[in-house]
């Protein structure tokens, strides 16, 4: 397996995206971005939680036979006790991550998605999709639900109000599903297994660089393939950037951030 990847932060932030990889698994998650002047009950912040949950997902993947629902459970935990003695992990904008994972073991492919970062799988018998997408129904509710609420106020009052009702029903049956502090999110990531045999490439991406087939609907997902392929994960990140700045007031593609962490990983798997 050949491994290339790009990672861009949206302007003038730290990036909350955070990527691991090896020969056998590759690992990709999204920070949940804060509003500026926010509290987060944690003292470590988005980038530090992507960072160690990565890291130790990554190795339990690696060296155990567990499922990869399991390692992710168990690395949720590990990262809570982490912190738990000095953070409060109840509060609503505790550091939160959507999870894209993928293993080769022997034969077989094995991925799991949390939220709404979205795997690619290009194979003979087509391209396979996989992103839960609860994330976005949910805020699409709360944005028409709001809209006379939230009329008239400004940018940063707006982001916080939306930011702390999407927390409301954060890793609830009635709302979405995150990589939080509580184990029993990895239980509800959307898993399966293929065999490796036709799979020329896999593709993991953020919600970030997914935005010209996801949220901008000028790509599809063979032509975002494709680029990737052809070209590399910095040019689909590049392409993305260019339709943000040509549409900065989101007029053309509403959306609640102009620019936002953008990460693509391409695994191309090498043939005996």
């Amino acid at each position: 397996m050949r491994v290339s990847f790009a990672s861009t932060a949206r302007p003038g932030r730290e990036n909350e995206d955070f990527v691991i990889a090896s020969s056998g698994v590759a690992v990709v998650l999204d920070g949940a971005g804060i509003p500026d002047g926010l509290p987060t009950g944690c003292r470590h912040g988005v980038p530090w939680f992507v960072r160690q949950l990565g890291t130790d997902l990554h190795r339990r993947a690696s060296e155990q036979r567990a499922s990869l629902t399991d390692c992710l459970a168990e690395a949720i935990r590990h990262v809570a006790q982490l912190h738990a003695a000095t953070c409060d992990l109840h509060d609503p904008m505790t550091p939160t991550a959507t999870v894209a994972a993928v293993r080769m073991r022997e034969d077989a492919l094995e991925w799991l998605a949390l939220s709404d970062s979205t795997i690619v799988i290009d194979a003979e018998d087509g391209l396979h999709t996989v992103s839960d997408q609860r994330v976005a129904d949910v805020t699409t509710r709360q944005r028409e639900a709001m809209q006379a609420e939230l009329a008239g106020q400004s940018d940063t009052e707006r982001r916080r109000r939306l930011a702390y009702a999407q927390r409301e029903v954060m890793n609830s049956i009635d709302g979405y599903w995150v990589a939080a502090h509580d184990p029993k999110a990895a239980e509800e990531a959307l898993t399966g297994t293929m065999s490796l045999t036709g799979i020329r490439a896999v593709a993991l991406l953020t919600d970030g660089a997914a935005r010209p087939v996801d949220d901008f609907r000028e790509m599809t997902w063979r032509e975002a393939m494709h680029q990737l392929e052809t070209d590399g994960p910095q040019s689909l990140i590049d392409r993305t950037r260019a339709m943000e700045n040509g549409d900065p007031e989101a007029k053309r593609w509403p959306r609640g951030k102009r620019h936002d962490d953008a990460t693509a990983v391409l695994l191309r798997i090498e043939s005996e």
